[in-house]
């Protein structure tokens, strides 16, 4: 008699995989303290308004570089009491001819509430709202100061201007990862996925397989490529009404371009998926978009070539010409030519390359001096952001093109090519799923570097300006007074330690991610 032994599942069987990466994260410590390290700060530069006393952009021009404010716990008789600061003046010391803080408790002692009222904000620039963490009547009136951290050169409290600068220092590095991931898949996907494959286009103009590609399309295509071209340019009319009313208003203000920025993103994923679902089911409408573009870049170079022609004499005009001449060569053969073969693998790595062999703050500070000192902050953000984005995205690229080089060769992505299915279909469907683990990690230990860098851009002047605020530029103050900052003002000193802090957060995190997102792992 034979019998049947059930085996019972084990508890790990029956947890998904990002279950068991949850685990293995949480029994790293170092991982989860960068987590909470990390959190904090989001959270306080979320409620910078909240957690500071004062507004960002108030100054008191009397208290330049004025020490912590003192706070006192216990009462005249020695008991304790609700902390309280008392009255300050600057008076300069006949001894040392120094100009210092001098507390008077006899002229008033001022105790500290709460979630109080304060000088109102626009919370997230939307909700109009005056509670702070900290403060009380006498800080409206300005009976007395309340300096956490002291003040910078120009009487700014430095404890709200960390977590202002924060806004920009955090999230600069998450915007420029975020562009530099986007160009590092798109090139790193490509190389990748045709490396040793050279690629033919049949675009020209003179090859028959051209318009045998433009005639392989219903009308139904047609009509709904119309459709998707209609729509496409009705959210494009949308995008410019929304920034016209909405964002150049108020381009000085960082949140105002943050909310542009999402709106353009969102726009474009919109032209995304009308283009994909819709315009390109159509052979003609991409024949016709495929000429609209080369044809624009061929009107935009004549007319630049023209008139820097026009605007010149002797051998510059000969050079102008003749520059003008190759280029409209070049986009004509590539219109008329039949066929053209090119090694994508081959240009993007080389190109990868040529970013790499360049020293990274060297080729920083040459694209920082490109932007001119009269733009507004914001606009200087997204500069800022594009310049560190393409600067690193090559990294990312190598990643990426790793990836897809072993992926392409699986069974899952020969039987989506044996099925009929086109290559952007092969690599987003079934390729590029199986890099997220190792995105995640890449991204997350490429944050720190992007921080750092818009730190060094800022503290050399050449990143993100007055009246905009960032640890890079709050630690310029160190700098600009010396030897002093140590002996003096060590409180100037404190956002370098938060950027410190924030980089081995992001560190520890990552290393974290990368032991519990490696399934070799046991749980």
């Amino acid at each position: 008699m034979i019998r049947r032994v059930q085996m019972k599942a084990t508890p790990q069987a029956n947890r998904s995989f990002f279950q068991q990466a949850w685990i293995r994260f949480k029994r790293h410590p170092l991982a989860r303290l960068g987590a909470a390290v990390l959190l904090v700060f989001y959270l306080g530069a979320l409620f910078a308004d909240f957690l500071a006393p004062y507004p960002e952009e108030k100054s008191f021009r009397d208290f330049s570089f004025a020490s912590p404010t003192q706070i006192y716990w216990r009462d005249e008789n020695g008991r304790l009491t609700r902390p309280y600061v008392c009255a300050a003046e600057r008076r300069r010391n006949l001894e040392t001819f120094k100009v210092e803080v001098i507390t008077d408790c006899e002229k008033g002692r001022y105790p500290i509430y709460f979630f109080v009222q304060g000088e109102p904000y626009r919370f997230l620039g939307l909700i109009s709202t005056d509670l702070r963490l900290m403060g009380g009547p006498w800080l409206l009136e300005d009976q007395a100061k309340l300096f956490l951290w002291g003040t910078d050169d120009f009487g700014r409290d430095v404890w709200g201007r960390i977590w202002f600068g924060a806004r920009i220092s955090l999230t600069i590095g998450i915007f420029a990862v975020a562009l530099a991931l986007l160009i590092g898949i798109l090139m790193g996907s490509i190389s990748g996925f045709y490396a040793g494959r050279p690629v033919t286009f049949s675009i020209g103009l003179l090859n028959p397989r051209f318009w045998e590609f433009v005639r392989g399309s219903r009308p139904l295509d047609h009509l709904l490529a119309l459709v998707g071209l209609v729509l496409m340019a009705a959210l494009l009319w949308g995008m410019g009404q929304g920034y016209e009313r909405y964002i150049r208003p108020d381009l000085q203000r960082v949140s105002t371009l943050a909310l542009g920025g999402l709106g353009l993103v969102l726009g474009l994923v919109g032209l995304g998926v009308l283009m994909y679902f819709l315009v390109w089911r159509s052979h003609l409408a991409r024949a016709l978009l495929w000429l609209s573009a080369w044809g624009g870049m061929a009107w935009l170079l004549w007319i630049t070539v023209w008139g820097f022609w026009q605007s010149s004499r002797g051998l510059e005009a000969i050079i102008a010409g003749l520059i003008g001449a190759v280029l409209l060569g070049a986009i004509g053969y590539i219109l008329l030519w039949p066929r053209i073969e090119l090694d994508l693998d081959t240009i993007i790595m080389r190109a990868v390359e040529v970013l790499a062999a360049i020293p990274d703050l060297f080729l920083l500070i040459i694209l920082s001096v490109l932007i001119p000192m009269e733009v507004p902050p914001a606009v200087r953000f997204v500069l800022v952001v594009t310049i560190l984005s393409f600067v690193n995205w090559g990294g990312l690229a190598r990643i990426i093109r790793s990836q897809v080089l072993q992926l392409r060769e699986m069974e899952f992505a020969q039987a989506a090519q044996a099925l009929g299915a086109g290559d952007a279909r092969i690599i987003i469907r079934h390729v590029l799923p199986g890099t997220y683990t190792y995105l995640i990690v890449a991204v997350t230990l490429a944050i720190p570097g992007f921080i750092l860098g818009e730190s060094g851009l800022s503290f050399l002047g050449l990143g993100i300006q007055e009246p905009a605020t960032s640890w890079g530029l709050m630690l310029s103050k160190a700098q600009a007074t010396g030897i002093t900052a140590f002996s003096e003002r060590p409180w100037l000193l404190i956002p370098g330690f938060f950027i410190l802090l924030a980089v081995l957060a992001y560190n520890f995190m990552g290393d974290g991610l990368r032991d519990a997102l490696d399934p070799r792992t046991k749980v």
